[in-house]
Parts: structure tokens; C-alpha cells; sequence
């Protein structure tokens, strides 16, 4: 095999690895992406049952910290 030849096989050796790594590399963005929405997801129910659990007393802690006077009578 002449120097030229190994240095085209060579070439399209890098070439398909480097096209391949680039699709693979789509496929973990994607998966990120989605861990990252089911994290969300915890989060938000999370703080849904807290406030379901805490409900008013939370809302009063909130409205002290900023200072807004309460609704109720």
C-alpha cells in the first residue's frame, strides 16, 4: 500500500468517527433535555404538595417577607 492510499484510508477513518461521535452527541443532548424536564417535574410537584400540606401558612410567610398586609380581617 502506497503512503497515499493510508493516508486516504486514514482520512475517511477520521471522517466517519468524527460524523458518528456528532449523531451520538444529538441523541445525549436529547437525553439531558429530558432528565432535565422529569427534574422539573419533581421539583414542581414537590412544591405543589407543599403548599397543599402548608397551604395558608405558607402564603402568610410569603406576604410577612414582602411586607404585604393580609387579607384577612
Amino acid at each position: 500500500m502506497t503512503m497515499q492510499k493510508l493516508d486516504a484510508l486514514f482520512v475517511g477513518l477520521i471522517s466517519a468517527t468524527s460524523e458518528r461521535i456528532h449523531r451520538d452527541e444529538e441523541g445525549f443532548q436529547t437525553a439531558e433535555a429530558i432528565g432535565i424536564a422529569a427534574v422539573g417535574f419533581l421539583v414542581l410537584f414537590a412544591i405543589w404538595g407543599a403548599l397543599e400540606a402548608l397551604g395558608v401558612d405558607v402564603i402568610e410567610w410569603i406576604r410577612d417577607q414582602f411586607g404585604v398586609p393580609s387579607s384577612s380581617p
